[in-house]
Order: C-alpha cells, then structure tokens, then sequence
C-alpha cells in the first residue's frame, strides 16, 4: 500500500514583521492599531514583536547582516547611527516619494548623510518635570524655586525617617542626568562624537544633583526607577521627573499636570533633556517585490489618524502637521506643555558614538552618586571611560 503523501498548504498571505520597543499602554494600542489593519487587509498580515530597547538594536543588527531579520525595525533616533554604520537600513528616500516626507514637520524624520533613515510616529523620549497637583500649586520655573518647594514638600516623622520628599527621579542613569548638566552648559560629546565631560561643567552639574540629595534633603539617598515610580504614584513625592512612557500611570490631568523643567539662573540656560523622533526604518533586505507592502505600513502606522489616537490616547507629541494643528493638539495642555519642553529640549545625536557614551559614563556617575568619588574625580573618569568605550568599538 503506497500512503499518500502529506502536503502543507502555502500560506498565500504577505507577512510583515516588525520588531518595536514600545512598552505598557502604548504596545497595547500599538497591537490594537495593528489588528485593525490586519482586519481590513487579508492579504497580508503584520506581525510585531516586542524586545527590550537594547536588545532589539543588538540582535537586529546581527540579523540583518546575516540577511534576516524583520521587515520594519521601531525605535529611537539614536539607533540610526548604529544602523547607516553596519548598512543594515535602506533610505527611506529610495521608498517613498516626496508627499510623503511633506505630511510632517522636519523632526519626524531622522537624518543622516543627507538622507533619510527613519520616518516617526512621534517626538518623544524627552524627560520632563511631574508635579502632583495636590502638592504643588505652582511648578518651579528655576532651579532655586525647584529646591525651595522641595524643601517645603519634604516631610519627616518623629523618629526623623523621611515620609514625603520634594522630588525624585531616577538620578542613578546618565539619561536622566542630562538635564542638569545641559543647565550648566554642557553636553556630552561634540559634533565628531569625542566626549566632552572632563570639564568645570560637569563637575558643577554632578555636584548640584549631590546637594540636591546630601544639603537641602529633597530626594531620597538611594533611589532607582521603579523606585522613585512608585513613590510618586503613591502620593510620597510632590514632584517627578520622567517621560511620556510614564504619563499614562500618573492620573493625568486629575491628580498631576508636567510642566518643562527648570532654568538655571546661574548660567541662564533651561534644564534641556534630549529629545528623539521614534520611528521605523525598513531593512536592508527587503525585497523589491515586498516593497510596496511595506511601504503602504509605514504609510498606515505614521498617518495623521495612527497619529491623532495616539495623542488622545497616550499623550504622545505628533509629527503630522495637520495632527499638530488640530484643535485637539492645541487646546491640550498636557500635550502643549509637551511640546513646549521639546522646543526647549535638544535632539539626540545620531552619532554610533553616543551608545558608547552613555555605558562610558554610567559607571563612574554611580560612584559619585555612591560617594565614592568625587564631582571632580567622577567627571575625569567618565572621560576616561567613554573615550576607552569608542577607542574599543573602532569608531
């Protein structure tokens, strides 16, 4: 008896992979917006995959040049630089034409050897100031203020244990370090991506977030992310400072409002955080039959309507123009205090450099935060480190 042979039936659909870091409230939004254009389309369908920031940049990299890979890669500005660098991205200007780019203002697109790379759905990743609306009548609008309602906030029990600080934030990342030291002048590398952080200015900047902690008292000794999270949450805190990720959580605006951070009028400068364009950018191996489908996704997932729920919902700030101008947007004050910190903010180099950067400074800023260097001490070593970091890396 012959047994006749078992055949698997061709899946005739196109399938379009994407691998994205959006977290929480926005990845759920994202499956949504996803599902309904799979719905409506049943010829293809879009498969994304979730992987935390790091490890997304890491192995998409190791993929694609292996000639794998997803179709579409999500994330911030700052991997561009990674991605041109390994020539793992194809330009955007060799897929869309240019109606295209004209939707949206000059941010949403991130660019590099006059090219683009990557195509937004949105400005973000900026830090901004948090404050619970039933503590703070009035947010600070320069760094003395900043202390002075941190001082007036921060409460203690009789045994002298803290039960209410002023602010907190997760001081422990050079990220969210960065405000301060652009408040002093500063900024951590120059335009050929040397670091620049063995300098008075640093040494100033690293010194007012110590006094923030050891001389006015107003942030707790030892603190991290889901820390200084849950204690402003829980009404321990008058004030925060964090990004978009995080506005979804803090019962916005009933119980808390932002507002831009701070200016310091030692040196007239504004706490100035980094801000990115997060977007898509297509790989590399993408064929030129695939082409006109993934085109029509990106198309879908950075149009004004993907655009205009994602600010009503997440409190994202828009790169359509016509999403920005619409009286949803600007009758907004969450969002136009958003974008206010934005034209505030400076945009995040693109440099491959910068990730090096940042592991370069990490280290030796705990030890300061620890005490166990100084300002000064602290500011010589992250050179150190940053400038061993890109030697290593042959950048």
């Amino acid at each position: 008896m012959v047994l006749g042979a078992c055949h698997r039936v061709a899946d005739p659909k196109v399938h379009i992979q994407i691998w994205h870091q959006k977290g929480g409230p926005e990845r759920d939004l994202f499956n949504e917006i996803v599902a309904r254009y799979n719905a409506s389309h049943p010829d293809r369908v879009v498969e994304p995959l979730y992987r935390e920031s790091e490890e997304l940049r890491n192995l998409y990299v190791i993929a694609a040049v292996a000639g794998q890979g997803p179709d579409l890669v999500y994330g911030p500005a700052d991997n561009v630089g990674v991605f041109v660098t390994t020539e793992t991205v194809k330009p955007l200007d060799d897929i869309f034409p240019p109606e295209f780019f004209a939707q949206f203002v000059p941010e949403g697109f991130v660019d590099l050897n006059s090219k683009h790379w990557l195509a937004a759905d949105q400005i973000g990743n900026h830090l901004t100031l948090v404050y619970n609306r039933q503590l703070v009548a009035k947010p600070p609008e320069t760094l003395d203020e900043l202390v002075q309602i941190g001082e007036s906030l921060t409460k203690t029990d009789a045994d002298g244990r803290v039960t209410q600080y002023g602010l907190t934030w997760n001081y422990r990342e050079p990220f969210f370090f960065l405000p301060f030291l652009t408040a002093f002048g500063g900024w951590p590398m120059d335009d050929d991506g040397k670091p620049t952080l063995d300098n008075a200015v640093t040494v100033r900047a690293l010194q007012f977030v110590l006094d923030l902690r050891n001389k006015y008292k107003i942030i707790p000794k030892e603190i991290d992310y889901d820390t200084a999270d849950t204690l402003f949450k829980e009404g321990k805190t008058g004030m925060i400072i964090n990004g978009p990720w995080s506005w979804g959580g803090y019962h916005m605006p009933e119980r808390s409002l932002i507002a831009p951070l701070p200016k310091n009028t030692e040196t007239g400068l504004w706490c100035a955080p980094m801000f990115s364009a997060k977007g898509y950018s297509v790989n590399v191996n993408v064929t030129q039959g695939k082409m006109p489908y993934i085109r029509e996704v990106v198309e879908y997932l950075t149009s004004a309507d993907v655009q205009r729920e994602m600010a009503g919902k997440l409190l994202t700030s828009p790169v359509n123009k016509a999403v920005i101008d619409s009286p949803a947007v600007q009758q907004n004050p969450i969002l136009q205090a958003s974008m206010e910190q934005i034209r505030r903010a400076k945009p995040m180099p693109v440099k491959p450099q910068l990730r090096q950067i940042w592991d370069g400074m990490r280290g030796p800023y705990q030890l300061v935060m620890a005490g166990a260097l100084t300002a000064g001490e602290g500011a010589k070593r992250m050179q150190q480190e940053c400038e061993k970091n890109i030697a290593d890396s042959q950048l």
